[in-house]
């Protein structure tokens, strides 16, 4: 399994629960997600990113599939492009 992980930097911090509720939408609409949590940072330290997102996959094809799901794609992600001003990912073997 792979675990895939996203840190987003919000433009503004107060589009936090929105930004969370958009990407907790994939679950039970993009098959690939075996399991998905999505949390928003309580620190606000000058290192902190807003929103963290963590998602399960099978293997790297189920990651692919994820990647490229047409809902992931729109409205998920172009959201998610639209509040953040930057982003990181790590995705790894579980």
């Amino acid at each position: 399994m792979i675990k895939h992980l996203v840190l987003f930097k919000l433009k503004d911090p107060a589009s936090a629960e929105e930004t969370r509720d958009m990407l907790l939408s994939m679950k039970g609409v993009v098959e690939q997600i075996r399991e998905i949590e999505v949390g928003i940072d309580y620190a606000h330290t000058e290192r902190s990113f807003d929103v963290a997102l963590s998602v399960i996959v099978d293997d790297e094809d189920a990651l692919r599939g994820y990647a490229e799901h047409p809902y992931h794609i729109d409205p998920v992600k172009k959201y998610v492009r639209s509040v953040s001003e930057k982003s990181v990912t790590a995705d790894y073997y579980i």
